[in-house]
């Protein structure tokens, strides 16, 4: 199973398959690999609801990820065109988007170009860089590992290819 971090609910394997097969009608077969990726975007329910919001309105256009954590989690490495269903803090799936672009930073070197593709209330990197310093921390603490300047950062921009409206 995908490895999440602590806080969401772990999303039930069925419930994927059933989303993952009505978006492959929605969107004609043809359109999709034979695999996704699952990925919670958020903190807790309240910013999740948000981010999934900003995803639907046009607004979050990409995401970032750590190489040390998918080194560290065994995850696969994000490649251009993954498909990558999103998840509520219920575990839920409610988005399916599309990686169009990835590139790799320093997390030091970030500038507000990069932090385009985020949320407009993120976006300033004076919110940006302290908000994904004290989350990576959280997440990289357990491996012995801390935020720094020269870190690898992947941003990843994505196409929103479907809504779950069926959500419950």
């Amino acid at each position: 199973m995908t490895w999440l971090p602590e806080g969401c609910a772990s999303p039930d394997p069925k419930r994927l398959e059933e989303y993952w097969l009505a978006a492959g009608i929605a969107l004609a077969p043809d359109r999709l690999p034979d695999h996704y990726q699952v990925r919670w975007i958020g903190l807790d329910h309240a910013t999740t609801e948000e981010v999934i919001e900003l995803i639907i309105a046009g607004d979050k256009t990409g995401t970032f990820s750590l190489p040390w954590l998918i080194e560290k989690t065994a995850q696969p490495v994000p490649a251009v065109g993954d498909c990558i269903i999103l998840i509520d803090f219920g575990g839920r799936p409610r988005l399916l988007v599309r990686l169009t672009a990835i590139d790799c930073i320093e997390f030091g070197s970030v500038t507000a170009a990069d932090t385009a593709i985020d949320g407009t209330p993120v976006r300033d990197l004076s919110i940006w860089i302290p908000l994904h310093t004290r989350y990576w921390n959280g997440l990289l603490e357990p491996f012995g590992l801390q935020v720094t300047a020269n870190m690898p950062v992947l941003t990843e921009k994505f196409d929103l290819l479907h809504i779950n409206e069926l959500h419950d």
